[in-house]
């Protein structure tokens, strides 16, 4: 088959694949990680591959159905999320009116959460895939290729025939647990991407991102990988397949500067972490690398200088909230009896971090369960007192398929139905969650407050300032993070604000994506 793997047309830079996606306030794009290792698993099963991220190149959706046609292609996967559904939906519609032979798969987390519901929206829209798809788009694609019934592809629901024809559900996939099957995300990057496009605000640029773990022990109520994706079974690729995968980045790859590693939680097995780190430093590895880390993992400085050692440079960190009830309303711990020392561990562990050369980015949330307008000002003064080197404060985003929006549903917090409004109208982080004595405007309004509060503190930018003269790439960084975030600092979010009536609709069909 020819197949195409699509990240659509949206807003410029619209980060799908983020755990919050939206167009962010630093500049971040996410690499379409999920999208990129289904076109390679493709690639090793023989089929013709293309992949575009319309997002990050600027194309529009006739620029699509153009390459479409110039490519004779067979079949699209296209990648989707719960704030730009209504658009995803569209552009799908788009494509098959075009060309009505095309074969259509959707993946991403919103409709793997709502597959029917996503189906019943569009009688276009042929079938879904559930969960982690690469394997499930592989199957999907051999029997479309030969003709078969779709039955027999576990982890798929598909419509039935034209039209409004049945909506059938499949056998539910197993997890992949050998991991090193799966190809080099970063080959496919190289193959197909342009690496200069996508950045972290935290990390080196340019960047690539790739895991070395899927799953998460934990069951915080508002992360939403673990829930719709990954699950919370733990898999790991070997240490010697995540050394190689550095080694070619390091080699074919010259450009980068930084490895982001996505694991859900990269620190769980510190045995493992262990190994993985001496495996790197007898390597000779000399790219850095930034991962997401829990501040609770009992690490001292002896490991984390270790791990340093073998590239680690920062760590992504979900703090999340200053009030220990906040905490233990998002479940942050497996363990309540932990949360009334959470925040004590917080601090050792950014101190254990700074003092073996480690720095921290650090994610903070408001409009969780239990919320107070005192609650959220704690958060702001536990940010200050921490002092990570970087911050981002988001008010809460509750997705199809998460506990989080589970409760919201049941308490009524989510007063908003239309899909539209979980952004701006410019594409930023909005939140539909209004709580008993928090609207969501207030949630939206203090982020606003504590990015500036952090960011123009004087101790902060003095910080940055000696940082930016001792270190040239750490110089590039900051400037390129405070260009984009500048803006935002001063004029914060409510400009940009809308009411659901006018949030975005798909985007006109003969409109670049720049428009």
């Amino acid at each position: 088959m020819r197949v195409l793997f699509l990240n659509p047309p949206f807003h410029p830079r619209f980060s799908r694949e983020q755990r919050s996606p939206a167009v962010t306030k630093s500049g971040t794009l996410y690499y379409p990680k999920w999208l990129a290792t289904a076109a390679g698993v493709a690639i090793k099963n023989g089929h013709e591959v293309d992949l575009v991220d319309a997002p990050a190149g600027g194309y529009s959706v006739q620029a699509v159905i153009d390459r479409i046609e110039a490519k004779n292609i067979d079949a699209v996967v296209c990648d989707t999320s719960t704030p730009s559904i209504l658009n995803d939906i569209s552009v799908i519609e788009s494509l098959v009116a075009a060309r009505p032979s095309l074969h259509t798969l959707m993946v991403g987390r919103h409709v793997s959460s709502l597959p029917k519901e996503t189906l019943a929206m569009s009688t276009s829209l042929q079938a879904v895939a559930i969960r982690e798809y690469e394997y499930t788009v592989r199957d999907w694609l051999a029997a479309k290729a030969c003709g078969a019934d779709l039955s027999s592809v576990d982890g798929l629901v598909w419509r039935r025939g034209a039209g409004a024809g049945e909506i059938v559900t499949n056998t539910q996939r197993a997890a992949i647990h050998n991991l090193d099957e799966l190809p080099f995300v970063s080959e496919v990057y190289k193959r197909f991407l342009h690496t200069p496009d996508y950045f972290y605000g935290h990390s080196l640029w340019p960047l690539v991102v790739f895991d070395t773990s899927r799953g998460c022990p934990y069951h915080c109520s508002f992360c939403v990988y673990p829930q719709t994706f990954s699950g919370h079974t733990m898999r790991y690729r070997s240490v010697a397949n995540v050394a190689d995968e550095f080694e070619y980045v390091a080699r074919e790859m010259p450009e980068i500067k930084t490895v982001m590693l996505e694991d859900d939680t990269f620190i769980v097995s510190k045995p493992r972490t262990l190994e993985l780190a001496k495996e790197l430093i007898k390597r000779g590895n000399k790219l850095p690398f930034d991962a997401n880390c829990r501040a609770d993992i009992g690490a001292d400085v002896e490991f984390l200088s270790v791990v340093h050692q073998a590239g680690a440079r920062l760590f992504c960190v979900g703090f999340e909230s200053g009030d220990v009830e906040v905490i233990n309303g998002m479940k942050k711990n497996n363990d309540d009896r932990r949360d009334s020392k959470y925040h004590e561990e917080a601090h050792k562990f950014v101190r254990r971090c700074q003092d073996a050369g480690i720095m921290v980015h650090g994610c903070f949330m408001v409009g969780n369960l239990n919320e107070t307008p005192a609650s959220m000002e704690k958060t702001l003064d536990f940010a200050k007192a921490l002092r990570p080197d970087t911050a981002q404060f988001f008010p809460i985003m509750v997705y199809p398929g998460t506990t989080a929006y589970q409760e919201a549903k049941k308490r009524d917090y989510i007063q908003i139905e239309d899909w539209g409004a979980w952004l701006t109208k410019d594409g930023l982080h909005n939140s539909v969650v209004t709580l008993p004595n928090i609207t969501h405007e207030q949630l939206v309004s203090f982020c606003d407050r504590a990015r500036r509060s952090f960011y123009l503190a004087p101790s902060y930018l003095l910080y940055k300032a000696k940082q930016s003269l001792k270190d040239r790439r750490e110089l590039q960084r900051n400037l390129k993070g405070f260009l984009t975030l500048s803006k935002y600092l001063l004029k914060g979010s409510e400009h940009e604000k809308t009411s659901a009536a006018t949030t975005p609709q798909a985007p006109n069909k003969t409109q670049g994506a720049t428009a």
